[in-house]
């Protein structure tokens, strides 16, 4: 039997490692050679989180579209949840299988060796068992951010200008770019003049009114920025 595989990781850490793309990979190669599947082609969604809707999923909608192309009888994964952690999603990628003949199959089983109703019983626990991690993930993360914000630390990304260091900002080389920015506005230069200065002070950065708007919006008057960073 003719079988697509679609591989999924949810964060950026994993993508760039590979690590849970490629012992998914493995799952799925081995269960074709057990089985004697033929894979006929793969997806992979790199930083994709498992709880977005179908619609926002372009990997899953191409394997989905391959699995018709290639007269395909079943759309191969490693574990359910990489399909989705959304039980209704996963619900959707079944009927539309089922239109084209075909089925999901777990390199894990999971309750996808057929439609038998223990079967698929088994597959509506292990979805909302997913989706409840995925929530409870979700509160985790959020709880940490809070605590971090309360002990005064940075979260996310860091601005321009700065590196986060054991949640400090930490000036960095560019760091000189945002004074020269506040130093602007301060003698009343508007965001279009400022970011066409900096595009010839520092090419190569995509300048924009939109972009200086946000570092002023940040930081505010030049006064207020050297008294959080006094100048060195």
């Amino acid at each position: 039997m003719k079988v697509v595989a679609l591989f999924r990781v949810s964060t950026g850490h994993q993508a760039d490692s590979a690590l849970g793309l490629e012992a998914q990979r493995q799952d799925v190669e081995a269960l074709c050679a057990r089985e004697g599947l033929e894979l006929v082609a793969t997806h992979t969604e790199a930083g994709v989180s498992g709880r977005m809707s179908l619609e926002a999923r372009e990997g899953l909608m191409t394997a989905l579209a391959d699995v018709s192309l290639h007269e395909a009888g079943g759309l191969v994964v490693a574990g359910l949840d990489r399909v989705s952690r959304d039980p209704l999603v996963l619900m959707m990628v079944e009927k539309v299988l089922a239109s084209k003949g075909a089925r999901l199959i777990s390199a894990k089983g999971e309750g996808t060796a057929s439609d038998d109703p223990s079967q698929i019983l088994m597959r509506r626990i292990l979805s909302a068992v997913a989706e409840n991690e995925a929530m409870m993930i979700s509160v985790r993360t959020k709880a940490a951010l809070r605590a971090k914000k309360a002990r005064g630390e940075i979260t996310g990304r860091p601005p321009m200008g700065f590196d986060l260091v054991e949640g400090k900002l930490v000036p960095n080389a560019d760091f000189h770019l945002i004074e020269k920015i506040l130093k602007m506005r301060n003698r009343k230069v508007t965001l279009r003049e400022i970011s066409q200065i900096m595009e010839t002070f520092a090419p190569g950065r995509s300048w924009s009114d939109v972009k200086v708007h946000r570092i002023v919006k940040r930081w505010g008057s030049l006064r207020s920025f050297r008294r959080q960073f006094p100048k060195t």
